[in-house]
């Protein structure tokens, strides 16, 4: 089985205090509004902090998987946070070694904060047809990626 294995890190300075960029990043619900092609059904569990599970749906390669998002890590320190989740898809059989990781960390700067956003991935496709692009696929990783970190940025400045 052929796998899609990516590894991206960005970071932003953001004009707003932590606090409201905490707010805003680490609330999965907010993640349908920062990630192209997510799409957050329910809150399955938990406060939305440790341990919470979302139920959400991704656009995966043109079409609609579901997914489950566990925050594995959320913490608030005066001048830094720290946001981990894990992304389990559905439709993939979980003897696989697959995964996607995204982290959220930032601190406190003068005059705001930098945010840093790193997603880690590896999971497995088919093509049978041997039509699939996987450096196209990870150019567009890493540009949604960007637009992600722009969209909170955005959103916090406002």
């Amino acid at each position: 089985m052929d796998y899609i294995k990516s590894h991206i890190k960005k970071s932003i300075f953001i004009e707003a205090p932590l606090s409201k960029v905490w707010q805003y990043a680490a609330n999965v619900g907010n993640w349908q509004d920062i990630h192209e092609g997510l799409k957050i059904v329910k809150q399955i569990s938990g406060d939305g902090g440790l341990s919470s599970v979302y139920k959400a749906e991704y656009d995966m390669f043109g079409k609609m998987v579901p997914v489950n998002i566990e925050v594995q890590q959320s913490e608030l320190f005066p001048d830094e946070f720290i946001m981990r989740a894990a992304i389990r898809v559905d439709t993939v059989d979980p003897a696989e070694d697959s995964f996607v990781r995204q982290n959220y960390t930032a601190k406190a700067e003068e005059g705001g904060t930098t945010l840093y956003s790193e997603s880690i991935q590896n999971i497995p496709y088919v093509d049978k047809n041997k039509t699939f692009d996987k450096e196209a696929y990870l150019e567009k990783r890493d540009e949604m990626a960007q637009q992600a970190i722009e969209r909170i940025r955005l959103f916090c400045e406002e």
